[in-house]
């Protein structure tokens, strides 16, 4: 027997408390690309609405992108957040609770020169987020603004495919797409559209 929408939405639902403090965390790692911090998940349903519930509201076009065992919460954070679900090449909020694919991440909105605020902001559910480990994930180098020198992350629950990608996407910058990577633990990274991400330890 399913949930009850009105019980998910109050799973995801965060108090004001809670909203400043996940919107100081997604400020920071947006600010320190390849540092981690720390969101509380809801007490069910996806780590990843998080962010969407902090930053959408009915004025941001929302596209909710989830295989089957998800797609469940996609009504819950429609009623949640009151933003408009559009397709996906209309958004300016992607919530993706599974990986977008190459074709996917390709067709997101990525505003242009000299209007770079069009560009779609991306929430990408990943497994895992950590110390970079060469036997499992997507090891990355992070350089660029915001990044003392280097930063390294590793990223599991994405191909490496997923990060070339989105490097061409942002590779007009200031046009592109600033993305947060979300783990089920609630961990986040934030990496923006002007980070640079070296692939070369990728496994």
């Amino acid at each position: 027997m399913s949930t009850p929408v009105g019980q998910q939405v109050a799973a995801i639902r965060r108090t004001p408390a809670q909203a400043q403090r996940d919107f100081r965390t997604l400020l920071d790692v947006l600010a320190r690309p390849g540092s981690i911090g720390t969101l509380l998940p809801p007490p069910e349903g996806p780590a990843a609405v998080v962010p969407v519930i902090g930053l959408a509201d009915l004025e941001v076009p929302l596209a909710i992108v989830a295989d089957s065992s998800d797609a469940r919460w996609t009504r819950a954070v429609e009623v949640a957040t009151q933003a408009p679900i559009v397709p996906l090449t209309e958004a300016r909020m992607v919530l993706a609770l599974r990986p977008l694919t190459t074709a996917e991440l390709s067709s997101l909105h990525r505003g242009d020169p000299m209007h770079p605020e069009h560009g779609t902001r991306l929430v990408q559910s990943v497994t895992g987020l950590g110390v970079p480990n060469r036997q499992a994930g997507v090891n990355l180098r992070l350089t660029g603004p915001g990044v003392p020198g280097e930063r390294r992350i590793a990223v599991r629950g994405l191909p490496t495919e997923f990060f070339a990608t989105l490097s061409a996407v942002n590779a007009d910058f200031p046009a592109g797409v600033d993305t947060f990577l979300v783990a089920g633990n609630g961990l986040v990274a934030g990496l923006p559209r002007s980070v640079n991400l070296d692939l070369s330890g990728a496994v």
